[in-house]
Parts: structure tokens; C-alpha cells; sequence
């Protein structure tokens, strides 16, 4: 996919909507669509422009036109990671980020904080609608479109990786996703699971 590419969704075709991948200009937007969370799940801004930083070319947001103006309502937010399964680690972010150089892994008591710029996987940390367009198909669109963007734009993955609540491995099932079990991560009270869309060899990121 390239700058500006139009998604397939049926709730969205007299909108103008298109994908595009993200930068830090975009952080602003991100943290309003991002309030869709609940407070303890949210990327903080900070997070937001580091992870725009560090990896623009793993994140894409869905715009639509909105009285002349180009409105994120969408977003995927991802980084590398080493492994099979997204750590509570890779969802932290340096204390030092901007100073650290983008080839370098930040490690603290033996795990990668934050981006791991050696990953052969892609960890996906964020998949946020805003409210009015959800339940619509927006998201499955949204989510699908993500894994054709690293696949069109040969990325060098051996899985996209993510974690979620069990009310929503359904719906990822539906978009290509393999249920991987229960996940050791703790994240904002733990009760997650594994999932996983492998783009090399199937059950790489299975341990």
C-alpha cells in the first residue's frame, strides 16, 4: 500500500476514506481516537511519538474527510519484537528514548524495553476506532488492511503479534489471527491472550 490508499469497508464509502502509514505529526490525532480505551489500556502521547519515531513504517492510520480536512478515525500502532509473544517489555519505552540511537536495544533486568530494533516480529500494541464508527466492520477492515500493508510493503516479519481480551479473539480470528493461548504479560491487570498472523512460517511465534 502506498500514501493515501483507499479500504474496503462498506460503512465508509461516501467518506473519502483512505490508509496511510503514520508519523509524529500525526500524535495529537492518535491520542483522541486512542480515549476510546479505557484510562489504564491507553498509549500515552509520549508513548505515541516514541513509537512514531522509532517505527513509523509498522503503524497506519485511517483517515476520512471530514468538511475538507483529512480526520484520523483509526489507527494500528505496532514495533519489533524478539520472540514468540508481545512481553511486558516491548510495551514500556525507555526513559532515555530520544537519545537512544534507533539501531540500539534498550535491555533492563534482561528484556528489551520498548522497540527491538534485531525483531523478526511485529508487535501490534494498539487497534483503536473511534466510537461512532465502531461496530460498523470499520475495525475488521481496518485490521485486515494492516496485514496486506506489511505484506505489499515487504516488511521483514516472520509474525504480527498482538494481545487481547477474550470478547475480541473472535473477532481478530476473523481477520486472519491464530488464537495462541493465554499471555504471560501483565499489562494493565493481565487476563490477555496470544494472537498471532503468521507471514512466514505458520506456529513461529507458538512456544
Amino acid at each position: 500500500m502506498n500514501l493515501g490508499t483507499p479500504i474496503q469497508c462498506s460503512a465508509l464509502s461516501e467518506l473519502g476514506s483512505f490508509l496511510r502509514p503514520l508519523s509524529v505529526t500525526d500524535v495529537d490525532s492518535c491520542v483522541i481516537v486512542e480515549s476510546a480505551f479505557s484510562e489504564s489500556e491507553r498509549c500515552s502521547e509520549e508513548k505515541f511519538r516514541y513509537r512514531l519515531s522509532q517505527t513509523p513504517e509498522l503503524s497506519i492510520g485511517l483517515f476520512i474527510n471530514d468538511g475538507g480536512n483529512d480526520r484520523l478515525i483509526g489507527h494500528v500502532i505496532g514495533n519489533r519484537i524478539s520472540g514468540g509473544r508481545v512481553t511486558e517489555g516491548s510495551i514500556l519505552m525507555p526513559e532515555n528514548w530520544r537519545t537512544l540511537a534507533h539501531n540500539k536495544a534498550f535491555i533492563e533486568d534482561g528484556q528489551v524495553i520498548g522497540n527491538d530494533p534485531n525483531g523478526t516480529a511485529i508487535a501490534v500494541h494498539s487497534v483503536a476506532i473511534s466510537p461512532e464508527y465502531q461496530g460498523k466492520g470499520v475495525g475488521k477492515a481496518m485490521v485486515a488492511a494492516y496485514i496486506q500493508y506489511i505484506k505489499d510493503a515487504k516488511i521483514s516479519a516472520e509474525c504480527i503479534m498482538l494481545i487481547a481480551h477474550d470478547y475480541l479473539v473472535r473477532f481478530y480470528e476473523s481477520t486472519g489471527f491464530e488464537n495462541c493461548g493465554n499471555s504471560h504479560c501483565q499489562f494493565a491487570g493481565g487476563g490477555w491472550f496470544d494472537l498471532a498472523s503468521f507471514l512466514i512460517v505458520p506456529g513461529f511465534c507458538i512456544y
